[in-house]
């Protein structure tokens, strides 16, 4: 009985470890785009969008891993995972680099040429990777899920992974320090909160501790469904403190557009993709067919009725989080381009009622 029980327990944490892990990689490709749409020319966004193209390689990689993949599709996979494994390190330390120069802190060229020389290495092990030294055999049978096998390239590049990326966290501390104001601050705390999550989140520990997870496969994918979430809601946090940077807007309407960003993009398709899953695997369970005509219906209805509630919802939640005590004169604002006619609005607006007037009184002619 407790067997049973634990299995669909494990079951359970499974498929919504699979809902999250898409799930991330469809919020972190979403921030890409929102660093990329509006603030590209600030070196902190386009490094920002380089860690968070790399966490869309690494996690769209492992959301692609499932039952339905043969063996040689998930070896594929596993190794495709570690492009965005291999450029981290580096582009983390590009990232750091961006915020010291911000904080006022310039490179003399040393440190420009460390990051092309990371940058180098990380293409040396990406050679690696492509000659099937970095990583070894393919455990297809493995527990609790296949992975591969590390070699002595593995253990170089895992001294090299922590090592950069301590020196990016060492770039971080004195970027905080070097911040004079209490909001700059308090964004670079968020900054650092959020840069945690994909340092840690993206290594598959499973290469090491393949022994120790088949004996506890519980413990190891709730660790790995904590991890997801975490590492979902942190890079949120690390994209708002970004935001910041390199605008000339407003807090209101920064925290306004990537409000609405979030909510349209990553939200919106992860509910959907997570319905669908679920219907999925409920038409498994009920009669062997896990594609019916249910999942695109679902598909289709909860994308119309996400969108549906935030066109609705959205101008209150707005009022009511970001407008603070200026929240009448900003209404006023935004009503006026509606309550304002042009000459061309006046005349449409003037020939929309006399064609109704005459359709209604059957008049031959009008002026």
């Amino acid at each position: 009985m407790l067997n049973g029980w634990m299995g669909n327990l494990l079951s359970g944490i499974r498929v919504l470890n699979e809902i999250l892990t898409a799930g991330v990689a469809i919020t972190a490709f979403s921030l890409f785009l929102y660093a990329l749409t509006f603030n590209l020319r600030n070196r902190v966004a386009r490094s920002f969008a380089t860690i968070m193209l790399c966490v869309v390689v690494v996690f769209t990689a492992e959301a692609m891993q499932n039952k339905t993949v043969p063996d040689w599709g998930l070896d594929l996979l596993l190794r495709l995972q570690w492009f965005g494994i291999i450029f981290l390190p580096a582009a983390y330390l590009h990232f750091s680099d961006a915020l010291l120069v911000t904080a006022g802190m310039p490179s003399r060229g040393r440190r420009r040429r460390a990051i092309w020389l990371v940058y180098t290495l990380s293409g040396g092990f990406l050679l690696l990777l492509g000659l099937g030294l970095l990583l070894g055999d393919f455990v297809a049978q493995g527990q609790p899920a296949p992975y591969l096998k590390r070699t002595f390239w593995t253990e170089i590049f895992t001294f090299y992974y922590i090592s950069v990326m301590v020196w990016a966290w060492i770039n971080f501390l004195r970027a905080y320090n070097q911040m004079l104001t209490r909001s700059g601050r308090r964004r670079m705390l968020y900054l650092m909160a959020g840069a945690t999550a994909p340092a840690l989140g993206s290594y598959p520990y499973l290469i090491y501790g393949s022994s120790w997870a088949a004996q506890h496969p519980l413990f190891f994918w709730s660790s790995a469904l904590i991890i997801n979430i975490l590492v979902g809601g942190l890079i949120v946090i690390m994209a708002y403190a970004v935001a910041f940077f390199g605008v000339s807007w407003p807090d209101r309407l920064v925290k306004t557009r990537l409000f609405k960003w979030i909510l349209r993009g990553p939200v919106a398709v992860s509910v959907a993709l997570g319905l669908m899953t679920i219907v999925r695997r409920g038409g498994e369970l009920y009669d062997g067919n896990p594609y019916s005509a249910l999942v695109p219906l679902t598909m289709v209805i909860s994308v119309l009725l996400i969108e549906h509630a935030i066109t609705i919802l959205a101008p209150i939640w707005e009022r009511n989080l970001f407008f603070g005590g200026d929240r009448d004169e900003l209404l006023l604002l935004q009503n006026i381009e509606e309550r304002l006619l042009t000459r061309s609005d006046l005349q449409q607006f003037l020939e929309a009622v006399l064609a109704a007037v005459r359709d209604h009184l059957q008049a031959p002619s009008a002026f």
